[in-house]
């Protein structure tokens, strides 16, 4: 195993996904459903993450080709998907369990509204939040930079370590609401889709820039040649 790739994949992961920062996301689309059903969660986007990077590790790259998607269309695709949601944060609207207090609930109500946050933890969160291009790349990177099955398992520890990390902090995000009433939960609500537009900002830009320059590199060559066939055709034609 490379303890580089493992370390690696750590830092970068751990700078590329924020644990610390995205358990306030968490916060904020789980509201103040039971500590339960957090810890639940917690486990289910932890565990899609992990999926998501260790296939990444090993052929992610081949899959987006087999279906013609670059990592660029990925990243912008993505980027549309948490700007809406940012969007419903921004106003409030994030999560219903902030409306009333969830002990006030009929049970019904409550696991309705259980299965509808319970819906977002695939995506938007595990996927394109969490383990989305910029993780994709992170891990792919890693691995292109410590080639063999030695680089390979060393990414995949490191990963799986920081996943475990990331686990950790969302299960605590229950004990931590705790400690924050429901006007606190909406500004949390409303600073955190601010920070979800950001970052679909710059997913967007992200993949729009990479796309434009790929396009560039494709064409501009060829456009140049055309160019200067035609610069020299009117040559040409001008000489008596």
């Amino acid at each position: 195993m490379s303890t580089a790739a493992l370390v690696q994949a750590f830092l970068g992961l751990f700078a590329m996904m924020n644990p610390i920062g995205n358990t306030g996301i968490f916060i904020g689309m789980t509201g103040d459903l039971p500590t339960k059903f957090k810890v639940k969660c917690a486990i289910k986007v932890s565990i899609a993450v992990a999926i998501i990077l260790v296939v990444a590790i090993f052929g992610g790259t081949y899959i987006l080709s087999a279906f013609g998607i670059t990592l660029a269309a990925f990243e912008f695709a993505g980027g549309l998907i948490v700007l809406g949601i940012g969007f419903k944060m921004m106003q409030g609207s994030g999560n219903p369990a902030h409306n009333t207090s969830a002990g006030q609930k009929q049970l019904d109500e409550l696991k309705q509204e259980e299965n509808e946050v319970d819906s977002k933890m695939i995506v938007p969160l595990a996927m394109p939040m969490l383990g989305g291009p910029g993780s994709i790349t992170t891990v792919v990177t890693v691995t292109a930079a410590n080639p063999g099955l030695d680089g390979k398992v060393g990414a995949m520890v490191g990963t799986l370590a920081l996943v475990l990390t990331m686990m950790i902090c969302f299960m605590l995000s229950g004990w931590f609401s705790k400690f924050i009433n429901e006007h606190a939960q909406q500004i949390i609500i409303r600073f955190m889709g601010l920070l979800l537009v950001a970052i679909a900002a710059g997913m967007i830009l992200n993949g729009a820039e990479k796309s434009l320059g790929t396009y560039i590199e494709e064409k501009a060559p060829a456009e140049v040649e055309r160019l200067d066939q035609d610069a020299s055709k009117e040559k040409a034609a001008a000489k008596p």
